[in-house]
């Protein structure tokens, strides 16, 4: 089998739905699948990511996401910003369909992530797939209607069904448990934080992550004098102005912006922290929360998204009112104050991780997907 992914923006950011479909990429090479990835670059400028163990072709798009984050929150630019992704999005699936309809050998399958189009506008006779992330503007329902098969986990597993009038393939991502897990380099001896309680965020930093919302917490947190530092791993528009907050509540020696590092790199970051934080204002299954699992971190998370399916309020840390610094930083500070607690519920966390979340399980859930999506695109157009 041949399947190709078209992945936006896998060599501009590497968010959970770029991880995600490069484990899948990975696994399914393993298990014989023939995979390539079309990914875009801007039509000024280059990739800022490569793209490594895959056989990947880009093409040029208009790339407006940074556009997009940069302005989203502002009043009066909602439409404008909106309208841009679509272009950009309608651009990159036009050029990918017309490289797919140039190869020489065409993929069986057609794998698309968030690009809600891509179905409307296939140019060459095979099925699509296309992965829901979250909830899609309703611009995209009747486009949606025309995939093969619609795949998601999380919340969008649990609730798109009814709102799209059509089934959802569930297909749950795993962690690589061998990679991620307690035993290992630290950083926390390179980053001088031997003394101290240690908050670890791993996320784009944009405005969805509402990371000001975590920096607020810490600053609670401190105030009430808790031993505290908080380390954030990841890149995005909003890291200067993420940078200006710390400093004006007096957290820029509280705070290490670690920057991108590559996820085989992640995990001495998780082990030089004590809870792993996560505040975004929707998350629909983070990869993150996994692989601070599998480190055996507690977890304190907002409520948003399908982040229940992955945190056991309690067992495995708190989940907390979305938007609610108070919550948040009681919640870090019970675990900072308490080693025997985080220790208890990371424990239980790595259990759950190393158990009942596999990238292999998960790819071979896939490939069954895909084989139904053959089949099914094969009988329909061949006569009983």
């Amino acid at each position: 089998m041949r399947v190709t992914m078209l992945l936006r923006c896998l060599a501009m950011m590497r968010g959970g739905g770029e991880t995600r479909h490069l484990a899948w990429a990975r696994e399914l090479t393993a298990l014989g699948v023939h995979v390539d990835i079309i990914t875009g670059t801007p039509l000024l400028g280059g990739a800022r990511y490569p793209v490594e163990g895959v056989p990947a072709t880009s093409v040029r798009s208009l790339y407006a996401r940074d556009f997009v984050y940069r302005f989203q929150k502002r009043r009066g630019f909602g439409r404008l910003t909106m309208t841009a992704l679509h272009v950009d999005e309608e651009w990159f699936c036009r050029a990918a369909w017309r490289r797919i309809a140039a190869a020489a050998d065409r993929p069986d399958v057609v794998h698309a992530h968030a690009l809600h189009q891509a179905a409307r506008l296939r140019t060459v006779n095979v099925p699509v797939i296309i992965n829901l992330p979250g909830a899609p503007n309703p611009r995209y329902t009747a486009d949606l209607q025309q995939a093969d098969v619609l795949v998601a986990d999380g919340w969008a597993a649990q609730h798109l069904p009814a709102a799209l009038g059509r089934g959802v393939e569930r297909v749950q991502k795993g962690v690589d448990a061998d990679l991620f897990q307690p035993g290992g380099a630290s950083l926390r001896g390179s980053l001088r934080l031997e003394h101290t309680g240690v908050i670890i965020a791993v996320a784009r930093l944009v405005p969805l992550k509402n990371l000001a919302l975590l920096l607020d917490a810490v600053a609670i947190v401190r105030n009430r004098g808790t031993s505290v530092h908080l380390v954030i791993v990841g890149d995005g528009p909003e890291a200067m102005a993420l940078k200006q907050r710390a400093a004006a509540l007096d957290l820029a020696d509280t705070v290490t912006f670690l920057g991108y590092l590559p996820q085989c790199e992640t995990p001495p970051a998780y082990r030089a922290a004590d809870v792993f934080a996560l505040s975004s204002d929707f998350d629909n299954s983070p990869n993150v929360v996994l692989e601070a699992m599998a480190c055996g971190l507690p977890i304190v998370t907002t409520d948003v998204g399908g982040v229940r399916e992955f945190v056991e309020h309690g067992a495995g840390g708190a989940v907390v009112p979305p938007q609610n610094a108070a919550a948040l930083a009681a919640a870090l500070e019970t675990y900072l104050r308490s080693p025997q607690m985080a220790r208890a519920a990371g424990d239980y966390n790595r259990r759950r991780a190393a158990t009942e979340f596999s990238w292999r399980a998960s790819a071979q859930r896939l490939l069954d997907v895909y084989v139904q999506a053959i089949h099914a695109r094969h009988a329909a157009r061949v006569p009983a």
